[in-house]
């Protein structure tokens, strides 16, 4: 019965019948788990609309960008702490995923007048630790499904990124709560790369990068015309009102300016009292005994959950992140319990849990807290820092707690000089950009410095400070702590001594590095006629050096010549005490020389035997113009080792100056015939330009990519002639300042014989070496 029924047709049939349902059916049922998967994966994160209420006109303009733009873009976002740059973050990605739940969504997206796209896709990253490129990029493998170690050299790591996203009419990766500003290089470059590899493969398919910067980092500005540069503020106090109403908070108008005062239109803070006092009833807060916005949390916890908390500003002095190990050399509490004090911290709105078990104070609590508990802080370092020599504790940079610690003798600041300038020496700007941070927004620190301060030690401080900032390539933020923090910005002879020359010094280097050439010259020559700098032949060769560097970026090249000569003739009386000034006006001089196809007055061998040490300032700079004069001379090769070389030492200091070295490796390239690779280097030397804001390098990047078009008669870069024109424009513009008046005749000149070639009215291709000064 059972093996007859078995062999029956109608059995069969049925059989198959519900097969040819089910498997349908199970297809289905699987494609859509995969794009539900997918869809999580990517769209995970939702803002809260009511953050903003005043942000239609900067959403309007990032998304106009985004969907006016026939290329991709790289967005840079920024913001104090809590002004809501992850809502927006968080709002970018629902809108171009379309992901929206609600009617407020809705109505928002429309008010910005953003419209749905099809094939379209945005992923949203969090930033979670400092090691913020690495750690992306395996959160993108993990997005687009790359089974890849992450860990691969960036150009493969775009090759898989591309391969997964060619189809995609537009793809945007929003990076939130970036922490460090100098990995924004790896950032362009890898999206350059990922931009430059689409184009090959699909020039209808756009890749956009955002980047969210931690509200730590102040705004950097890039002259790169494909960076949009955004800032998110905190709410003006109209816009307070109407998001508190939204919150269904209505005070009366001297409760609202008390607010408003406390929180300085801080969303993030704004959200966290709604969140505690809004609960069906009235709304009151006893403004009276509110010393700082921080009690308004602190009501809410214990007097030993105060403490814990006030123990973790005092480690948060130097860095964001601390865990519980830190925490158990300055309590005697049992783990448990820290366990619990920490998670009472978390949910009160104190601290937030990152996804490396540390945790770190909220941000936009950060700098009121340590304000308001300033003087237990500093207290607390003495405890600190004797667990710190006992190796019981580390922290972030000593220094910076060092810093902060209460009556200082002479020894100790002259301790703390020493090892910023070994800091500054190295490169290594970490501990001084904090300080820098701290004396910014934390006026006590500053009044307890000025309160000890024996001398000029301030104003040494404020040197390093600003060294710290050119080095990160925010010249106009040093600039600015000079000119606010001492009396320098409008100088006279008198005012120069032994003590002040370095921070004088420093601001005519930053006249120099923004192209204010007839300021940093006017500059230098007040410090020459000081009676102090005629004194010392040290100071007194270093000024004429200033002067004559100038001269040459200007390209008045006889000048220069006049003020090397000058500066070396001082240098010879004492070659131990000028070694440094002597070595560059050699250096400097003979590239004039390079540059006119005339004999250069100093030999190598003279200027290696003055060299003591190996891969040091001297020695690194010597490399660059010995590669120069065996390009000259046809030795590309070896040029190119010794570029090479320079350019791997000076990775690792995080030095600015590799720069010039990829521009010298492109001309070189370049001159050897190797015209893919040339383009490479000069198209890097062009990004790291516009990151760094540094008007010559971009003006010669932007040459030597079109003297390698011209001589091969390829758009390597640019798309037609007429672009080739339009990149000459902006060439022209760069050898302007601000008041469109040239500044730089010798650039100026190398644009107008582009030009001429590209009229052809010249040679077909550009033949000489191009200076980079």
């Amino acid at each position: 019965m059972l093996a007859n029924s078995f062999w029956d047709l109608d059995s069969w049939a049925k059989i198959f019948s519900i097969i040819a349902v089910l498997i349908p059916a199970l297809l289905a049922l699987y494609k859509y788990i995969k794009r539900k998967k997918k869809k999580i994966i990517v769209s995970n994160v939702k803002p809260n609309i009511a953050y903003f209420t005043d942000r239609i006109a900067i959403s309007k303009e990032i998304f106009e960008e985004l969907q006016r733009s026939n290329e991709g873009r790289m967005f840079q976002i920024f913001g104090s702490p809590g002004v809501g740059k992850t809502e927006f973050a968080k709002l970018i990605n629902m809108a171009v995923n379309y992901n929206c739940q609600t009617k407020d969504e809705e109505d928002f997206i429309g008010s910005i007048g953003y419209k749905k796209e099809k094939n379209v896709q945005a992923f949203f990253i969090r930033c979670e630790n400092e090691n913020t490129y690495q750690t992306a990029v395996k959160n993108i493998f993990e997005l687009l499904l790359i089974n890849e170690n992450a860990d691969i050299n960036r150009t493969s790591a775009a090759h898989f990124i591309i391969d997964k996203i060619r189809k995609k009419k537009k793809t945007l990766f929003i990076f939130d709560d970036i922490k460090k500003y100098d990995e924004q290089d790896e950032f362009c470059n890898l999206w350059s790369e990922i931009t430059g590899g689409l184009k090959k493969l699909n020039p209808n398919s756009e890749c956009t990068f955002m980047l969210f910067y931690s509200g730590l980092l102040d705004v950097k500005e890039s002259n790169n015309k494909s960076i949009k540069i955004s800032s998110i503020k905190n709410f003006e106090k109209k816009y307070m009102i109407e998001y508190l109403n939204k919150r269904n908070i209505s005070l009366n108008s001297k409760e609202y300016e008390k607010l408003f005062a406390l929180t300085k239109g801080n969303i993030q803070i704004l959200s966290k009292v709604a969140d505690k006092y809004n609960n069906g009833e009235s709304f009151e807060i006893n403004y009276n005994k509110l010393n700082d916005i921080t009690d308004l949390f602190y009501k809410y916890i214990t007097e030993d959950e105060e403490l814990l908390f006030k123990n973790i500003l005092s480690l948060c002095i130097s860095k964001n992140e601390i865990d519980i190990n830190m925490l158990r050399t300055l309590t005697s509490s049992p783990t448990t319990l820290l366990i619990n004090q920490f998670n009472k911290l978390q949910t009160v709105g104190l601290i937030r849990k990152n996804n490396n078990s540390s945790f770190s104070v909220t941000e936009a609590l950060l700098v009121p807290a340590i304000d308001k508990e300033y003087l237990f802080i500093t207290l607390n370092q003495n405890i600190i820092m004797d667990l710190v020599q006992q190796t019981k504790l580390i922290v972030g940079n000593e220094i910076v707690h060092e810093l902060i610690q209460p009556m200082k003798t002479d020894a100790k600041l002259i301790q703390i000089l020493d090892t910023l300038k070994k800091n500054s020496d190295s490169k290594n700007f970490t501990a001084t950009l904090r300080i820098s941070y701290l004396l910014k927004n934390v006026p006590k620190l500053k009044e307890q410095i000025e309160e000890i301060d024996r001398g000029s030690f301030y104003e040494k401080l404020i040197y390093f400070v600003a060294d710290a900032l050119i080095g990160y390539g925010a010249y106009k933020e040093a600039t600015e702590e000079i000119k606010t923090n001492t009396n320098y910005y409008v100088l006279r002879p008198a005012t120069v001594t032994s003590e002040n020359f370095d921070v004088i010094f420093l601001l005519g280097n930053l006249f120099h590095l923004q192209n204010q050439y007839t300021k940093a010259i006017e500059h230098f020559k007040i410090m020459s006629e000081s009676e102090n700098v005629k004194e010392s032949l040290y100071y007194k060769s270093k000024c004429y050096w200033g002067i004559a560097h100038c001269y040459r970026h200007i390209g008045n090249l006889d000048q220069a010549i006049d003020y090397y000569e000058n500066s070396i003739t001082i240098c010879e009386l004492d070659t131990v005490q000028t070694k440094a000034i002597y070595i560059k006006c050699m250096n400097e001089l003979n590239n004039i020389f390079f540059y006119r196809n005339e004999k250069q007055p100093f030999s190598f061998d003279h200027i290696d035997a003055l060299i003591e040490e190996k891969n040091s300032v001297a020695d690194l700079s010597t490399n660059k113009y010995k590669a120069i004069e065996q390009g000259m001379k046809g030795n590309f090769d070896n040029a190119i080792k010794l570029i090479d070389e320079t350019i791997k030492i000076y990775e690792k200091k995080s030095e600015r100056l590799q720069f010039n070295l990829l521009f010298e490796k492109g001309e070189l390239l370049r001159r050897k015939k190797d015209f893919k690779q040339s383009i490479e280097y000069f198209k890097k030397s062009l990004d790291n330009s516009l990151i760094n804001g540094d008007k010559n390098i971009e003006l010669y990047s932007n040459l030597g990519i079109l003297s390698v078009e011209f001589e091969c008669n390829t758009h390597y870069f640019t798309k037609s002639k007429e672009e080739q024109f339009k990149l000459l424009e902006h060439c022209l513009e760069l050898c302007q300042n601000e008041e469109e008046d040239v500044c730089f005749e010798l650039g100026k000149q190398h644009v107008v014989e582009m030009r001429d070639i590209l009229n052809a009215k010249g040679p077909s291709f550009y033949s000489r070496i191009l200076p980079l000064f």
